[in-house]
């Protein structure tokens, strides 16, 4: 006699089970998709930042050792154009157009340096022994990321270093 258990015209019972068995997989693909989805976009704009915040680190690190080896010559050398000049090149990996190099001679009380004459206040070449020279760096990052404006923030950071070192 034959297979009791089928009826003509109908599948067997185990082919309902790897019907089920193919639906419940293809919805749990799915699933993963969305998660998948999720996460990914969640690692990557952590991953960016981080790659972002580095940079910048990077770059305030830049400005300050500029600043730094500018106040160091100005300490020897009362040219604020050769000082100037020395910042600019130990921070050639930046953006020129974006630096800003302010140098200003001070007396030991803080104010400006003065002659009293034609000479611009605060200017380096009136600087003595004793005085200090100043030198600010002020730089405007550009991140890397575009994450700042999706979350309505500006794209762009101020940087500024300052350093003061006294007048051989």
């Amino acid at each position: 006699m034959g297979n009791l258990s089928k009826k003509p015209g109908r599948p067997a019972p185990e082919a309902y089970s790897r019907l089920r068995t193919q639906l419940v997989q293809s919805d749990e693909q799915g699933a993963v998709l969305v998660e998948f989805a999720l996460v990914i976009t969640l690692f990557l704009f952590l991953v960016f930042g981080l790659v972002d915040f580095g940079l910048a680190i990077n770059t305030k690190t830049q400005i300050a050792v500029g600043g730094r080896e500018g106040a160091r010559l100005g300490t020897v050398n009362l040219d604020a154009g050769a000082v100037e000049t020395r910042v600019r090149d130990v921070t050639g990996d930046l953006t020129q157009t974006d630096l800003t190099v302010t140098i200003e001679c001070h007396l030991p009380d803080g104010s400006l340096c003065t002659d009293g004459g034609g000479t611009p206040p605060g200017s380096l070449s009136l600087g003595q022994s004793g005085d200090s020279v100043v030198v600010t760096v002020d730089y405007l990052y550009q991140m890397f990321t575009p994450l700042p404006n999706f979350l309505g923030g500006g794209s762009q950071i101020p940087l500024k270093s300052m350093t003061e070192m006294r007048i051989e």
